[in-house]
């Protein structure tokens, strides 16, 4: 095995791992309730014995995916039905595949007069569905209290975790399923702002600048890795010269 090529192999592979995950960063940087991945870089060693038993080591990079729960901003939108959360608590929905968590505050009414997220799904409450009944406009308190016409009739079911990072995995559009390593708890620390939204936790620019870095990394793992193939070429060349 060639260690120097096999080396600079898994750093391209993670550097393009990495740009996909960085992509998919600055891509969501206004998505509202987005939750950044950040990558995990380990070093390992691969050990082969030749003659005479000598060990030769390789140093290779290997990488995992982590989402960052860490909070964006809180933007005011004057619309009575979008809400952000101020803390570390979670909007439970119902989807066609089970119960989902969310951070994505930006609420509709669908036909039926129903609570909702922007694909339909069901906001849940603590009686379940959630009817708006008519009478007026929807108020909810910074508990999660739901009320029209100054009388309560249910509450927003928030929930949180007391580690996201590992209960939690993302499923896209803003949904998160459970790991099964913890179960949802009631949030009593958190609050509701209604009227708002919390904008994705992306930092645009600083994402930008390590694309830039993460890419001239790559070009130079793949200029050794030509170097390297250029000589194994000549190597090559020279041992059928011999025959």
């Amino acid at each position: 095995m060639n260690y120097g090529l096999y080396t600079a192999f898994l750093g391209m592979r993670s550097r393009q791992r990495t740009l996909d995950v960085q992509a998919s960063n600055i891509a969501n940087a206004s998505t509202t309730g987005f939750k950044a991945e950040r990558l995990l870089y380990a070093a390992f060693e691969a050990q082969n014995k030749g003659a005479g038993d000598k060990q030769n080591l390789i140093a290779g990079v290997a990488t995992s995916g982590n989402t960052d729960f860490t909070a964006g901003s809180i933007r005011d939108t004057g619309k009575s039905l979008d809400v952000a959360i101020d803390g570390d608590a979670f909007l439970q929905v119902q989807t066609a595949n089970g119960t989902r968590f969310t951070r994505a505050g930006n609420l509709t009414l669908d036909a039926n007069g129903q609570l909702v997220t922007q694909r339909g799904e069901l906001v849940v409450g603590e009686r379940g569905a959630i009817t708006i009944p008519p009478g007026g406009e929807l108020s909810i308190g910074a508990d999660g209290t739901l009320a029209v016409g100054g009388q309560n009739f249910d509450n927003l079911k928030l929930v949180r975790f007391n580690n996201p990072a590992t209960a939690l995995i993302k499923e896209g559009d803003g949904l998160f399923t459970t790991t099964g390593t913890e179960q949802p708890i009631a949030a009593t620390n958190s609050k509701v702002v209604q009227g708002a939204l919390e904008t994705s936790n992306v930092n645009s620019i600083s994402e930008m600048v390590a694309m830039i870095n993460n890419t001239r990394e790559f070009d130079s793992l793949q200029k050794s890795m030509s170097l390297l193939m250029n000589d194994i070429g000549r190597k090559i060349s020279g041992e059928i010269g011999k025959m």
